[in-house]
């Protein structure tokens, strides 16, 4: 499985620019719709769940179903994500998306043509396959297409396109709300269809991935597409000769030195703080609480007084939060560092988490709501501090749009030497699907039994990560994959390291692990770099 970003820099002239125009932003657009499946699948449960005819039709709806529905389609995505590589090396990335968005359709089919619970669950689990697999694949595409002056921007599109199937969920959901019939929640389930017969078009409108090509040894067929895109079909364009030469410079120098298989990264002791770091990040995103948000929005704005169609247009808005906000994190994260967009997503959430606790636990009471099978909070007789929770939910997500769901895909995508660097990624995004199953599942019980208990305990969690971060988390802007492995080998707690000071000190290790990449870039041995690394 190939990594998400370039594995290296460039040895070439950076004056040399791709000539790439409309073909190339067509071509990201329609790969990066895997993640406006992801987006749209995350959201729309949460819309449907609080539909009337959905709860009578799949009646007793109860919490632990509840949590079914949505830790189901994070069990596939564990699978999915995991077997993306494997897909993407066997059948190239492009088909990959392919067999990935077929599946997703047998999915949709299953949720839209539900006539018990059972093919509701199954359904979720499929197309948590295709969602998992979309998540990996699609950020794999376009990185591998797009140059390296905008990389960054073309693969952080893929937040903004999930971003945006969650706004598109929501709205859709608060339009058929107003259907009284079980199309009300069919049509949100159907319409998720749309996107991914148009994704299963991949073969025909995209081009296959320079990178596969050339692993493949095809080699012409790589220069072709290369200068297609960058090139304006000028094979002796001088981006496109440089672009093809640092390829097959990176597929080489990965067939040198990467690891096998899972088990030997895992065996590995060189491995293990930086996939501790790294894991650590993944399952952070997860337990941050966001998705008490993304999937119990609709709950939590009843509870605060919003009714029927109401609390789904307060989850409409809370998704246009999301899509507006994520826009200046992609921004951000390269001007103050991914560790500060961090910390400052982890205080901003705590606070929100911790506030809402106190408005839902000083001004509402506890009481059982027979449509929703579970203790909820009243809060009817505050309207005012009522009003206040809904603003804070709307803060919360502002604050995890901007900060940790753009950047902790690309601080996991980034910190793994390259040795590891695939295998990394894909270990770290599975574990970040099992803690978004956890917290699906945990979530609609711990709601029921302590309610507003909830918040304080998510609130809690963060700020365990709050100080964990500070603590242990280094800082990769600015810094080369090698001077990244010094780093992670170095002090354990990096809340007062000096990195500039740091990386002088170990300037010549630095410089030994640059030699040794490039020596097995050119088809050196690997028990060299394997012995010093």
């Amino acid at each position: 499985m190939a990594p998400i970003i370039a594995v290296r820099e460039a040895k070439g002239d950076p004056n040399i620019k791709s000539d790439a125009g409309w073909l190339l932003y067509v071509n990201t657009a329609f790969a990066a719709l895997g993640g406006f499946l992801f987006g749209y699948d995350f959201g729309v449960t949460s819309s449907v769940m609080v539909m009337h005819p959905f709860q009578v039709y799949f009646a007793p709806l109860t919490p632990a179903l509840k949590g079914a529905l949505n830790s189901l389609m994070g069990c596939g995505a564990v699978i999915g994500c995991m077997i993306a590589g494997w897909m993407s090396d066997r059948w190239g990335r492009r088909d990959s998306i392919c067999v990935s968005a077929i599946v997703f359709i047998v999915g949709g089919v299953l949720q839209t043509a539900s006539v018990h619970i059972g093919m509701q669950l199954i359904g979720r689990f499929i197309s948590g396959l295709s969602v998992g697999a979309c998540s990996v694949l699609s950020p794999m595409y376009n990185a591998e297409l797009a140059p390296k002056e905008i990389r960054g921007r073309l693969v952080g599109f893929q937040q903004l396109m999930i971003n945006t199937g969650l706004l598109c969920s929501g709205w859709l959901g608060f339009g058929t709300n107003y259907i009284t019939n079980d199309w009300s929640w069919r049509i949100p389930y159907l319409v998720q269809v749309i996107p991914a017969i148009v994704l299963c078009l991949a073969p025909f409108v995209l081009p296959r991935s320079p990178r596969w090509l050339v692993e493949k040894g095809r080699i012409d067929e790589a220069h072709r597409v290369l200068a297609k895109i960058h090139g304006r079909g000028d094979m002796d364009h001088p981006y496109v000769k440089m672009e093809l030469q640092e390829i097959k410079d990176n597929v080489e120098l990965e067939n040198n030195i990467s690891v096998n298989n899972y088990w030997d990264m895992l065996k590995d002791r060189k491995n293990s703080r930086v996939l501790w770091v790294g894991c650590s990040i993944a399952v952070f995103q997860q337990l941050t609480g966001a998705n008490v948000i993304m999937y119990y929005a609709p709950i939590m704005f009843k509870q605060a007084g919003l009714e029927g169609d109401m609390s789904l247009l307060a989850n409409g808005i809370d998704y246009i939060v999301m899509v507006v906000f994520c826009l200046p994190g992609m921004w951000l994260v390269d001007k103050i560092g991914r560790v500060k967009l961090m910390i400052i997503g982890s205080v901003g959430m705590c606070c929100g988490f911790f506030i809402m606790a106190g408005l839902y636990g000083g001004c509402g009471y506890k009481e059982w709501s027979e449509e929703d099978l579970m203790n909820v909070v009243n809060m009817s007789e505050h309207p005012q501090a009522a009003s206040a929770v809904i603003a804070f939910i709307f803060i919360f997500v502002a604050f995890y749009g901007t900060t940790w769901a753009p950047v902790a895909w690309i601080y996991i995508a980034e910190i793994f030497p390259l040795r590891i660097r695939s295998k990394g990624f894909a270990f770290a995004s599975a574990l970040l699907w099992c803690a978004n199953i956890l917290v699906g599942q945990v979530t609609p019980v711990l709601m029921d039994k302590i309610t507003y208990g909830t918040y304080i305990v998510y609130g809690a969690i963060g700020l365990i990560m709050l100080a964990w971060i500070i603590l242990f988390a280094p800082e990769p802007k600015g810094l080369s994959l090698e001077e990244m492995e010094v780093i992670f080998h170095g002090p354990i707690i990096v809340t007062n390291l000096d990195y500039e000071a740091y990386l002088e000190a170990h300037r010549e290790e630095i410089e030994q692990k640059r030699a040794e990449v490039e020596a097995a870039a050119a088809g050196g041995k690997t028990t060299k770099i394997e012995e010093t690394s």
